[in-house]
């Protein structure tokens, strides 16, 4: 039986970084995609109301939604939290604009959040298990697309089967060393790192085989550390950018 999720005391406090999970609807009121914008708590208000610093998109305020939960994330002590809050109405001060805030829920714990990705482009090493009759051929270079602490998207030129048992080998700051089984085999696209073209014929997506808490416990950190310092060049760029 699925455990609840945990309540958990933390206090929020002004210039606490925030990521909002913003849900883009169509016509029909279908969702058809989830964006993240990055932001700072800038006072918890005495009615318990919370202050935050509006969320910019390419320059300008995003139009946070008044009629629809957003999903926000809090990050604290090295891990990540998240509660519902609904938006009320835009603050002004000192020429600096703000949104007010509701709390709808309590604070819970996502440090093991499944859908809580890294888009990166890490090189990994992915070394297939022999089957006992033929030799291990060599590890295959590979490229990440995203990180999760539970599982891994790569592209690659080698076929690869559903459920097959690989070792991969990476470096987040530590050398990892990690099994995992493939969960997906798919055409992959074209996309670029360090302005160069590389073209993967495959992409695949693979669950960590965790035996070790704490391998799965740096995964979280690297991973919360690095949407950090991404919100961090967000917020620089959008400063830049603000009319």
């Amino acid at each position: 039986m699925p455990q609840k999720p945990k309540h958990e005391h933390i206090e929020i406090t002004a210039d606490m970084k925030v990521l909002l999970e913003i849900e883009q609807f169509n016509k029909s009121n279908e969702i058809k995609n989830r964006i993240s914008l990055g932001s700072y708590v800038e006072e918890v208000l005495p009615d318990g109301n919370i202050l935050i610093q509006m969320p910019i998109q390419r320059g300008y305020h995003y139009p946070l939604p008044k009629d629809r939960p957003i999903l926000m994330y809090l990050f604290a002590k090295s891990r990540m939290f998240s509660m519902n809050i609904m938006f009320l109405d835009r603050a002004e001060r000192e020429g600096l604009m703000f949104a007010k805030v509701r709390r709808l829920s309590e604070i819970v714990s996502n440090q093991r959040r499944n859908c809580y990705r890294l888009q990166c482009t890490l090189p990994v090493m992915v070394e297939r298990v022999a089957d006992g009759k033929d030799e291990a051929p060599p590890p295959i270079p590979c490229r990440m697309v995203n990180f999760s602490d539970g599982g891994v998207l790569f592209t690659t030129n080698e076929d690869f089967t559903i459920t097959e048992a690989v070792t991969m080998s990476f470096n987040i700051g530590t050398d990892e060393t990690v099994e995992a089984e493939v969960l997906r085999f798919e055409q992959a696209d074209i996309f670029t790192t360090n302005s160069e073209i590389e073209t993967h014929r495959y992409k695949v997506a693979v669950k960590f085989l965790h035996k070790c808490k704490k391998q799965k416990d740096r995964f979280y950190r690297y991973i919360v550390e690095q949407q950090r310092e991404i919100m961090r060049k967000q917020a620089e760029e959008n400063i830049l950018l603000s009319p």
